[in-house]
């Protein structure tokens, strides 16, 4: 999947001449967390986020006065070392900058200008539909070999039994090398079938909960 299929594009984003005040006022009307800044021609020169402006505030116990800090330009306190991404990039790539950087957002830039973000939320949200979780179905778990031709021989136990698969996920399992666990999600609401006949082929099905189905 590319960065361009789950941006936020356009994405809201301020000037460096303007001060705390006026990207809090605008990140408040516009709900949002994260705010790239730029110059005249769009091209980015850093990134905000409400934590930074929180973080640049003095507290409510300090008898400093909050509203000289926030007639402060935006660019006092913006990060400028800032991670950017394409939006021909790949989402898997992207998500380990989040995952390795404890980033919030990444600004999309394409010709030297920002034309969009990806956020958490939006990584998130495409975990969520990679999953599948958010349409109607069943999840069934495989405990297999990691060898080739696992996953042909599983998949044709549904295809004979003419079962929709919606998506796969596979994962190593950390405690034995030459084991994976297979995640399929169907398009069906009543997953017995399967269950048993995964079990009459001695596959380790992965039951909720650890019931086993009768």
């Amino acid at each position: 999947m590319l960065v361009e299929k789950i941006m936020t594009s356009p994405c809201t984003t301020i000037r460096g001449d303007k001060s705390i005040e006026d990207a809090l006022v605008l990140m408040t009307q516009k709900e949002i967390r994260h705010l790239p800044i730029v110059d005249e021609h769009d091209q980015l020169l850093g990134i905000i986020s409400d934590r930074d402006i929180k973080m640049a505030l003095p507290s409510i116990l300090s008898d400093d006065d909050p509203n000289q800090s926030l007639s402060l330009s935006i660019s006092k306190i913006m990060r400028r070392n800032v991670i950017r991404c394409h939006p021909l990039d790949f989402v898997e790539d992207i998500a380990i900058d989040f995952y390795e950087m404890s980033i919030g957002s990444i600004p999309v830039i394409r010709d030297n200008k920002v034309i969009g973000i990806v956020t958490q939320k939006d990584m998130l949200n495409t975990f969520l539909e990679l999953t599948g979780v958010t349409m109607p179905g069943s999840i069934i778990e495989v405990h297999i070999d990691d060898k080739v031709g696992a996953l042909h021989d599983i998949t044709g136990i549904f295809k004979e039994q003419n079962i929709d698969i919606l998506n796969v996920l596979a994962y190593t399992d950390q405690e034995n090398i030459n084991k994976r666990y297979l995640m399929l999600r169907i398009k069906s609401m009543n997953p017995e079938k399967i269950y048993q006949l995964l079990e009459e082929k001695e596959y380790h099905v992965i039951h909720p909960f650890g019931m086993k189905h009768d």
